[in-house]
């Protein structure tokens, strides 16, 4: 202890010369000076002079050197001259106790440094060894504590009635009969009861080796019932996987057929942005063809159908629309004209508000009878000119169904018999007695490999294209493309 106030003095001391030295070593005046004693002579007799020589005479006076030389000496500037100026010494700005502040600095630093290291290793040594000597004597008494609380717990808890029955004063008394001394009878009474200790620390180990076997036991129940959650959550997502898997294949089957029929014209057809025009007199499977165009439409592309427009629609959903799924349906005259007119809001807002949108479709039917009412003919005019360039870009497939594609026909569109010629796909069914479909047809409007729009194309239905055919295959009864 007294060494290391002895330290901490010295270091103290150390610090104090090193902020001294350093001190002298930068004081230094930034100037060069003159230093003179100006001593006037009083005229007024001895006291006179005295307080002159007090005031004056006694003071240090300072002048800067280059002033000094310069104006020769004061001779010519201040009013007392000749012996006025007794002597004059010259200040350089070199402190000459720099060196020295230096010397002292260094000395004293190093001298703190050297205090507080050797301070610092003794306290780091002591505090290591003392703190090593504490746990060491803790652990030991720890130790030593533990294992007599638990003797004595386990003897006095669970023997305490056998040590009753062996160790009162009579027994004592009768080993002393025997000729036991009090220490062989306290050798007898602490091995009874570390035979007792050890007894029911055998018996706590088989409770615990009981709890272990029975935790065991639940952890293996319960694995086996994770397993078979696992295993049927694995199969449940085999089973998903399988019926992707199905569709997929189911799907890959019809797109194999629409291209291999007839140089691929159906594939064409359901593949293209162009609008389709379905067309034929009564009788002539119209209905049936727009309804398989927007069925492989919405299974193949994921394209659900967002409206129906049928003046007819009760009869023909139950028919012609039985598998179709539409979200509106427009039915009366009004509503049929409300929704030419929205078709073309629909269409705008899509072209420029909606840059991320989901294809879809819209169906219209009966399409010769809106040119003659005064509620529909209007919209379905403007609904026609539009239908040439925004359902394309609105990405909205349009599937019309008509007896003919006269201008009244396509509802009173003069002035676009042009563009509808070559910006829509008219397919032409027939029929020979008004009842049965034939299954010959005339295709304008699909672009061949040059880009033109072909003109009377001669093709045939084939007889699985049937909504009832193509709904079979989708759930599990495929078609026989052969047949």
């Amino acid at each position: 202890m007294k060494q290391g106030v002895f330290e901490l003095a010295l270091a103290g001391v150390c610090g104090v010369a090193a902020i001294i030295g350093l001190a002298t070593s930068q004081t230094r005046q930034p100037y060069d000076l003159t230093q003179i004693q100006f001593c006037p002579r009083s005229a007024n007799g001895v006291h006179s002079q005295i307080a002159l020589d007090k005031r004056f005479c006694n003071q240090p006076r300072f002048v800067l050197t280059e002033e000094w030389q310069r104006y020769g000496l004061y001779g010519s500037i201040i009013p007392y001259k000749g012996d006025a100026i007794q002597w004059v010494r010259d200040l350089p700005t070199d402190n000459p106790n720099q060196l020295l502040g230096y010397g002292i600095a260094v000395i004293g630093l190093w001298g703190v440094v050297g205090c507080l290291l050797v301070r610092s290793q003794r306290l780091k040594r002591t505090d290591y060894e003392l703190g090593e000597l504490e746990k060491t004597g803790d652990y030991a008494i720890w130790q030593h504590n533990l294992y007599k609380r638990e003797v004595k717990q386990h003897s006095t808890q669970l023997y305490s009635e056998r040590l009753k029955d062996g160790l009162t004063d009579l027994d004592v008394h009768s080993r002393k009969e025997l000729g036991l001394t009090d220490e062989e009878n306290e050798r007898a009474k602490a091995r009874i009861q570390l035979e007792d200790f050890m007894k029911a620390r055998a018996v706590n180990h088989s409770v615990m080796d009981k709890t272990i076997a029975e935790n065991l036991r639940d952890r293996a129940k319960a694995e086996q019932e994770r397993g078979k959650i696992e295993s049927k959550t694995k199969s449940a997502q085999a089973d998903s996987d399988n019926q992707q898997s199905v569709d997929q294949q189911r799907a890959n089957q019809l797109i194999e057929a629409l291209k291999a029929h007839e140089d691929g014209w159906l594939w064409k057809i359901i593949d293209n942005q162009k609008p389709v025009w379905v067309l034929g007199e009564a009788g002539s499977g119209k209905s049936t063809l727009a309804a398989s165009i927007v069925m492989l439409r919405e299974y193949l592309f994921d394209m659900p159908l967002y409206q129906l427009i049928d003046a007819h629609s009760g009869e023909n959903l139950r028919n012609a629309w039985r598998y179709l799924s539409p979200q509106l349906i427009a039915q009366t005259e009004e509503e049929i004209g409300q929704a030419f007119d929205d078709a073309r809001e629909r269409w705008l807002d899509r072209i420029n508000n909606q840059p991320s949108k989901q294809p879809q479709q819209l169906l219209v039917d009966e399409f010769t009878n809106y040119s003659e009412s005064d509620i529909t003919k209007e919209p379905a005019k403007k609904f026609v000119k539009a239908s040439l360039s925004d359902p394309r870009k609105a990405e909205e497939r349009l599937v019309c169904i008509a007896h003919f594609f006269t201008n009244t026909a396509v509802g009173g569109s003069d002035g676009t018999a042009k563009g509808r010629s070559r910006g829509t796909i008219q397919i032409d069914r027939k029929t020979a007695d008004g009842k049965t479909p034939l299954k010959v047809a005339t295709v304008n409007g699909l672009n061949n490999e040059e880009g033109d729009a072909e003109v009377d194309k001669k093709v045939t239905i084939p007889g699985w294209l049937t909504p009832e055919s193509i709904h079979k295959h989708l759930n599990g009864q495929p078609i026989d493309f052969d047949d």
